[in-house]
C-alpha cells in the first residue's frame, strides 16, 4: 500500500476543529505541506462545491477526480480473500472534546484512546466522527450512519476503523458520549471507551482506499467491522439533527480486493 505522509502537527484538535468552509478533511489531515489554499475552499455535499465537483474545486483536490483507489467503496457480505496477519488493538479509556469542522462532529481524544498494531505499525486515535447515511454499502445496501474511528502513525501512514450503524430499539448506553457531543459540540471530558463502543464480533473486511472528504488522499488502510452496531432512533435523530446526508458517494471499485480478517482486542 502506497504511504501516506501527514505532518504530526495536523493531527492536533485545534486544527481539526475547522470552520464550515475550512477544505481540511474529516477523516484525517491532508498531506504535507497543509495547503494554504484548500483551507479557503468551500466544498459540501450537494450542488455545485458537491462530490462530483471536489476534483475541480482546487488543485489540492484533484485526487478527488483523478485517483483510482478512491473511498468509500461497496462491500462484500463476506470477502473472499482472507488475511493471514490480524491487527490488534489497545484500548484505554480516556476522555475527550466534541468538535464541529463544519462537515460532521469530531470526538476528539484527550489522552491515549486506542492504538492499533498492524504491519509492523502503531497507529493511534486521533479522533472519531459520523458519515449519515452509511458511506459504505453492503451488497450495494446502505446503512443508517457510519462512524470513523481514525487512527494514525508517528510518521503519517492513516488507518481508518469503520463501524457502520442501524436503527435498533433500546439506546446504546456506550454511544451516549459521542451522541451528547454531537447535541452540543464544544462539551470536553466526554468518556471515550473504544473498546466499549466497537462490535462484539471481530470480524472485518481491509481494503486500500482514500479519504472520503478533499482532498480524498490515497494510501489509507480502511478496516470496516462486518457487523454493525445499534442506536435507537432518538440517537440516530441527533446525528440526522447535527448533519445529514453528510456521505460521499461510493466510488469504483477497480483492480482493487476487499480482505477478511478478525481483529483482537484488549483493555488496559
Amino acid at each position: 500500500m502506497k504511504k501516506l505522509v501527514l505532518p504530526a502537527v495536523l493531527l492536533l484538535a485545534p486544527l481539526l476543529a475547522s470552520c464550515a468552509t475550512s477544505g481540511s478533511p474529516d477523516d484525517a489531515a491532508s498531506t504535507a505541506p497543509p495547503p494554504a489554499a484548500a483551507g479557503e475552499v468551500h466544498w459540501s455535499y450537494d450542488g455545485e462545491e458537491g462530490p462530483d465537483e471536489w476534483g475541480h474545486l482546487a488543485k489540492d483536490f484533484a485526487e478527488c477526480e483523478v485517483g483510482d483507489a478512491q473511498s468509500p467503496i461497496d462491500l462484500p457480505d463476506h470477502a473472499d480473500q482472507k488475511l493471514t496477519e490480524h491487527p490488534r488493538i489497545s484500548s484505554s479509556p480516556t476522555v475527550g472534546e466534541s468538535v464541529d469542522t463544519g462537515h460532521t462532529i469530531q470526538l476528539v481524544p484527550d489522552g491515549d484512546a486506542s492504538e492499533i498494531e498492524w504491519k509492523d505499525n502503531e497507529f493511534d486515535l486521533a479522533q472519531v466522527h459520523f458519515h449519515l447515511p452509511s458511506e459504505h454499502t453492503v451488497e450495494g445496501e446502505a446503512l443508517d450512519a457510519e462512524f470513523h474511528f481514525v487512527h494514525s502513525t508517528e510518521d503519517g501512514q492513516v488507518l481508518v476503523l469503520g463501524v457502520l450503524a442501524r436503527e435498533g430499539d433500546t439506546e446504546n448506553k456506550d454511544w451516549q458520549p459521542f451522541i451528547d457531543g454531537a447535541a452540543e459540540p464544544g462539551t470536553d471530558d466526554l468518556p471515550i471507551d473504544v473498546a466499549a463502543m466497537l462490535p462484539f464480533d471481530p470480524t472485518f473486511e481491509e481494503y486500500a482506499g482514500s479519504l472520503t472528504t478533499p482532498p480524498c488522499t490515497e494510501g489509507v488502510d480502511w478496516v470496516i467491522y462486518h457487523e454493525p452496531i445499534e442506536l435507537s432512533a432518538e440517537q440516530i435523530a441527533v446525528l440526522k439533527a447535527a448533519y445529514d446526508d453528510n456521505a460521499r458517494p461510493v466510488q469504483p471499485q477497480g483492480a482493487r480486493e476487499a480482505y477478511e480478517g478478525t481483529i483482537t482486542i484488549s483493555r488496559n
